[in-house]
């Protein structure tokens, strides 16, 4: 007789009813084992509804924290703790991971913020290309891993932590009503706050690519 175990991927770790939506991570309880909970959730698709959804928090004053596919941190980073359910509101990037686009001439990739890293190791390398860094878990997304600093291996150049390697960023923030309530920033490493936007814990605002 042989023993066989099967391989599934992990369940959602966001969970919405009809009264309010829930968050674990991927370890099934945070630290402080309370459950964390907000109003509702949307599952923006592109750059546009993420605009959209950042917009609607601003007018309609919710706290909004993004998702990640498989919520993969121990810190409460996705959870606006200080905030009842009903005045708080998750932004997931599970269904935003459509866009991988490889500029070989530059040897820069642009991708969705919810693109997962085995994606997009899977893209680089049908292109003929690799990741200079990148950390040992391949089920983390690019906006997460970027903006809460995942590190890992690195082959040259600035070590291993992914945001050293970061050329560009568009992050989706907060403005005023005459602008929509929300706007995208282009960014570049010239940028004054281009540093502070990429490992911003999410607490500046939603990075779109």
């Amino acid at each position: 007789m042989i023993r066989t175990t099967e391989a599934r991927i992990p369940e959602s770790p966001l969970k919405c009813n009809q009264t309010l939506c829930t968050l674990h991570n991927s370890y099934g309880k945070w630290g402080d084992r309370k459950d964390c909970y907000a109003l509702n959730a949307t599952y923006p698709t592109t750059e546009e509804e993420l605009l959209a959804a950042v917009s609607f928090a601003v007018k309609n004053n919710l706290k909004a924290k993004l998702v990640t596919r498989f919520s993969h941190t121990i810190p409460k980073l996705a959870c606006p703790a200080d905030r009842p359910a009903q005045s708080s509101f998750f932004i997931s990037t599970e269904r935003y991971n459509r866009q991988i686009q490889i500029d070989a001439q530059n040897s820069v990739v642009t991708v969705d913020a919810g693109v997962g890293l085995r994606q997009l190791i899977d893209a680089v390398e049908a292109a003929g290309f690799s990741l200079v860094a990148s950390p040992y878990w391949e089920g983390v997304t690019i906006g997460g891993l970027i903006s809460t600093g995942a590190h890992g291996s690195s082959w040259w150049g600035k070590g291993g932590a992914v945001h050293d390697h970061v050329v560009g960023l568009s992050i989706v923030v907060p403005a005023s009503q005459s602008e929509g309530y929300a706007k995208i920033l282009r960014m570049e490493a010239y940028y004054p706050l281009f540093n502070a936007a990429k490992l911003s814990l999410g607490v500046l605002g939603a990075i779109s690519k």
